[in-house]
């Protein structure tokens, strides 16, 4: 019997996968994306003029601010709730087309005779069902719903897949599958990826950072005149 697939070749080849189908989905979405960050931006820029200029109307009026009064502004209340129309508009569609891209591409790989996707493949994974064979179409269907809940856990359900003996995730207990790979080991390339993209993240935190440090320098003054 192969032995079961570790938490950090997984990770690796879904990574992989993803990328791959963020590519493909890219030059259909960009244009519609580029658009929603825009006016997410100009949102949360809204609430930062409310805010601010909210304070310092308190300063200008009394001298001490009173965060109670600020909770309470109608005006504040509102830059906060287009925000978070905003924020769900940037998010949608680009989550559902890369939720139902990677459901395709995943269970199509799961029924080819690699019984798993690119990523998988170039990994030396496999996806089976409990009798070691290869899933049918309802159970890979399946094993792709039940990820929702390993997200939803905030990742705790994909995080089982690091658990021994049986390294199995929760959508895998739920769907009645395994990951399993060939008796090889962690390629070096693939740790090389994974160290890329921690070094991608940090660099994206840091930018997005500074950014909205930027944005909340220019509200404040303007607030201040």
């Amino acid at each position: 019997m192969s032995a079961p697939a570790r938490f950090w070749p997984r990770y690796a080849a879904w990574s992989l996968d993803a990328t791959l189908v963020t590519a493909a989905l890219t030059p259909f979405l960009w244009g519609r994306v580029s658009r929603d960050l825009h006016a997410l931006e100009q949102a949360f820029v809204a609430v930062l003029d409310r805010f601010y200029g909210a304070f310092a109307r308190q300063l200008d009026a009394r001298g001490a601010p009173d965060p109670f009064a600020l909770l309470s502004d109608a005006s504040i209340e509102h830059a906060i709730a287009s925000l978070q129309t905003a924020l769900w508009g940037a998010a949608i569609v680009p989550l559902m087309a890369f939720s139902i891209a990677m459901l395709a591409w995943q269970v199509a790989g799961e029924q080819s005779r690699w019984q798993g996707s690119l990523g998988k493949r170039m990994l030396g994974l496999r996806v089976v069902d409990r009798e070691g064979g290869q899933p049918d179409v309802p159970r890979s269907v399946l094993r792709q719903f039940a990820g929702v809940l390993s997200w939803l856990t905030l990742n705790i359900g994909h995080a089982m897949a690091a658990i021994p003996p049986a390294h199995l995730a929760l959508h895998d207990r739920l769907s009645g599958t395994r990951v399993v790979r060939d008796d090889a080991p962690f390629p070096a390339w693939a740790r090389g990826w994974i160290v890329l993209q921690t070094g991608l993240f940090a660099a994206l935190v840091f930018a997005m950072t500074g950014r909205l440090a930027a944005l909340a320098q220019a509200a404040v003054e303007r607030a201040l005149g």
